[in-house]
C-alpha cells in the first residue's frame, strides 16, 4: 500500500475540504461556493462516494492532494507530505539532493530562519528596540522574529556550509551578485521571516532599526523595510504575513483584520486581537482579495491614516467590495499605528477594532469633513469622493441606502445622485488596482463539454448509449472521452462502475469518475433524463457537422482558387448531404428541446 493510499483510507475528501470551507448537504453530496474563483452561487461539489471534488464554474476537481495543491499552491509531493503529516501516515524522507528544486528551496530558507534566530540573541540592541516597541519574548518566539548581522557574507558562509550552492542562495533571494561576488541581502536588520498558510518560510522581511551607538560598516542599504525580491517561493502579489497563525483567530471572530506592517500584526495578536493578518509593503491584490474570501466575507481595514494610507483604503475597499465582502474600517486619530496604540493601551486596540465603522460611512464622514462648508462645489467634491466607492458595491440594496443617505447628508436629490453614479458606471472612471496573477487556463470547448456531459450519462446509465447516434472516437474532441466511448461498447452487460471502471487506464478511469459526479449532479432535478441525453447529444451532434462544414467549406475555397474542379465537385456534393443532415439534426433538437421545456415547467 503506498503512501498516498494510505492517506486516502485515513481521510475522506468531505474531511479535508470542510476544515477549509463551510460544506451544506446537497443530497448524497455537498456542495459550496467555490474556494478557487469568486462566485455568488455555489457551483462547487464535494462527492463522499467518489472521494472527490468538482468545482462546474472554474473546471477544477480531484482528489485530495489536488484539492491542497489547488488551494495551498503546493506540488504534488509537498501535497503528500502535508497531508501524510496531518494523518500520521509517515512519507519517505527523500536525501537532500534527491529533492525537487522546490523543496530544496524550501529547505534552504528553514536553515535560514534558525540562523537568523540564533543570531537576535547576541544583538542586545536589535532586543532593546523590539522591547521598547512593546514585542514580548513570547511574540518573538511566536513569529520567529531573528536577526541579520552586521556582515557581508555571515548567512552565505553559514548555507555554504548546509550544503547549498550560490545559485541557490540567489534564486532563495537570499544574496546579491556584487562585482567581487555574492554578498548577503539582509544586513544588520531585525529579521521576520515570511511563512505560508501552512507554516513554512518562504522569504523574509528586513527592518532597520535605531541603534546611535553603532555604524555600520557593511553599508546596509535600502529603505526601512526590504524584502525578498519575487521568487519560486515568494509572489508578493499574493502573500499575506501572518495568515497561518490568524487562521483560528478568523474562523472563532468570522472577520479579517487588515493591517500594513509587520509589528503592526505581531503587535495586534498580542493584544488577543488574533484574527489580524497584515500586506506587509505591498498595495492589496485581486490575489490576496481571492485567498481573503476562502475563510472569510467580513473585512476590517486598519491602514495609516495619513493621505497614502487613506487612498490605500480606498483602493482596497473598491476590490473588496467587488468580491461582495462586508467592510468596515478602524478609526485611528492621531498619526498613530496599530502597534503604537497596542504599545501604549492593548484594551484601547481592541476597542478600536469592535468599534470598526462601515467603510463608506468612514469615507463619506472624513469627505464632508474635509469640505465644509457645504456649497455646490463641495458637494460636487463629496459625490467624487463617494460614488465611486458605491459604483463598486455589489448588492443593489447598499447602493440604494447610500444614494439615499448622501442626499440626505450634502441636501441633494437622490435622482441627481443616481444621474451621477450612472456615469461612473457608464464612463468605467472608477479605477483600481490591476490583478497581476496568471490568467486561468480556457475553459474546455462547449462540444467538449457535451461530450463529456454525454459521457457521464451513459456510464451512470448503460441503456441511454441505445438511444442514438453516440461519439465515435475519431469525432471526439477530447482524448479521454474518445477513450471511454470506444471501450463502452465493450462493457459486459451486468458489470458494476467499479468493475468497469477497473479494466480502464488510471487517467481514464479518474476522469471517468468525474464525469458521472457531474452527470449525478445534473440529474438531481431533472424529470426525464432520457429527454434531457437526447437533447445533449444532439446539441454535440451539431456542433460536430457545424465544424465538418467549416473544414469543407475551407478546402472547397483552397480547390477553387488552384483549380482542382474534380475534388471542389466532390466536396461540394458532401457539403450539400451534411447541410441536409444539419437541418434534420437541428429540427429533432428543437423537438427534444420543447419536449423538455414542456416537462420542467
Amino acid at each position: 500500500m503506498t503512501s498516498a493510499e494510505q492517506i486516502k483510507a485515513r481521510l475522506d475528501v468531505v474531511t479535508l475540504v470542510s476544515s477549509y470551507i463551510k460544506l451544506e448537504k446537497a443530497g448524497m453530496n455537498f456542495k459550496a461556493r467555490c474556494p478557487l474563483h469568486s462566485e455568488k452561487t455555489a457551483s462547487f461539489y464535494v462527492s463522499p462516494a467518489r472521494d472527490i471534488w468538482h468545482c462546474f464554474g472554474c473546471g477544477k476537481g480531484g482528489d485530495i492532494f489536488k484539492f491542497v495543491m489547488e488551494i495551498d499552491g503546493l506540488e504534488f509531493l509537498e501535497a503528500l507530505h502535508v497531508l501524510g503529516d496531518r494523518v500520521g501516515v509517515e512519507v519517505r524522507r527523500t536525501d537532500a539532493k534527491e529533492q525537487s528544486a522546490r523543496m530544496r528551496l524550501f529547505a534552504l530558507t528553514e536553515d535560514a530562519a534558525r540562523f537568523f534566530e540564533e543570531r537576535l540573541v547576541e544583538a542586545p540592541a536589535a532586543c532593546e528596540y523590539l522591547a521598547k516597541r512593546g514585542v514580548s519574548k513570547e511574540s518573538i518566539q511566536l513569529f520567529r522574529i531573528g536577526f541579520a548581522p552586521d556582515s557581508w557574507r555571515a548567512l552565505g558562509d553559514f548555507l555554504k556550509r548546509k550544503e547549498y550552492s550560490d545559485t541557490e542562495i540567489e534564486k532563495a533571494g537570499l544574496s546579491i551578485q556584487g562585482s567581487r561576488g555574492p554578498y548577503d541581502r539582509f544586513r544588520s536588520r531585525i529579521i521576520f521571516p515570511l511563512e505560508d498558510s501552512l507554516g513554512r518560510v518562504l522569504g523574509f522581511g528586513g527592518r532597520l532599526f535605531e541603534d546611535p551607538g553603532t555604524s555600520s560598516p557593511s553599508g546596509s542599504t535600502g529603505g526601512k523595510y526590504i524584502n525578498t525580491p519575487q521568487t519560486a517561493l515568494y509572489d508578493k502579489s499574493r502573500y499575506l504575513y501572518g495568515l497561518a497563525k490568524a487562521k483560528e483567530g478568523i474562523h472563532r471572530k468570522k472577520s479579517i483584520v487588515l493591517v500594513e506592517g509587520y509589528l503592526d500584526l505581531i503587535l495586534s495578536h498580542q493584544a488577543g486581537v488574533e484574527n489580524t493578518v497584515a500586506v506587509s509593503g505591498t498595495a492589496l491584490t485581486e490575489s490576496h482579495i481571492k485567498i481573503l474570501r476562502r475563510i472569510s466575507d467580513s473585512l476590517i481595514f486598519s491602514f495609516d491614516v495619513d493621505r497614502a494610507g487613506i487612498e490605500a483604503s480606498r483602493r482596497a475597499l473598491g476590490l473588496a467590495h467587488t468580491a461582495d465582502f462586508t467592510v468596515r474600517i478602524v478609526d485611528i486619530e492621531g498619526g498613530k499605528d496599530p502597534a503604537d496604540i497596542v504599545c501604549a493601551d492593548s484594551a484601547h486596540w481592541r476597542k478600536l477594532v469592535e468599534e470598526a465603522r462601515e467603510s463608506i460611512s468612514f469615507f463619506l464622514k472624513k469627505s464632508i469633513a474635509s469640505h465644509a462648508p457645504l456649497d455646490p462645489i463641495s458637494k460636487k467634491k463629496i459625490g467624487a469622493d463617494i460614488l465611486p466607492l458605491v459604483a463598486r458595491l455589489s448588492n443593489e440594496i447598499e447602493k440604494s441606502h447610500w444614494v439615499s443617505e448622501l442626499g440626505k447628508l450634502i441636501k441633494v436629490g437622490e435622482d441627481a445622485i443616481r444621474r451621477e453614479l450612472m456615469k461612473i458606471k457608464e464612463t468605467g472612471t472608477v479605477e483600481f488596482q490591476e490583478d497581476t496573477e496568471k490568467k486561468e487556463a480556457p475553459l474546455p470547448s462547449r462540444r467538449a463539454r457535451l461530450e463529456e456531459r454525454i459521457a457521464g450519462f451513459i456510464l451512470l446509465d448503460p441503456g441511454l448509449a441505445s438511444l442514438g447516434d453516440i461519439p465515435t472516437r475519431p469525432e471526439c474532441a477530447l482524448a479521454t472521452t474518445g477513450a471511454l466511448f470506444e471501450r463502452l461498447p465493450t462493457r459486459p452487460q451486468g458489470a458494476t462502475v467499479e468493475e468497469f471502471l477497473r479494466d480502464l487506464p488510471e487517467d481514464v478511469a479518474r476522469d471517468a469518475s468525474r464525469l458521472m459526479f457531474e452527470a449525478e449532479i445534473a440529474l438531481v432535478d431533472l424529470p426525464d433524463r432520457e429527454t434531457e441525453f437526447l437533447s445533449l447529444l444532439h446539441s454535440w451532434r451539431e456542433l460536430v457537422i457545424k465544424d465538418k462544414l467549416e473544414r469543407l467549406r475551407e478546402e472547397i475555397e483552397q480547390q477553387e482558387r488552384i483549380g482542382d474542379t474534380q475534388a471542389s465537385h466532390a466536396h461540394m456534393c458532401e457539403f450539400q448531404d451534411l447541410t441536409v443532415r444539419l437541418a434534420h439534426i437541428m429540427s429533432n433538437h428543437l423537438y427534444y428541446n420543447d419536449k423538455k421545456n414542456k416537462k420542467e415547467s
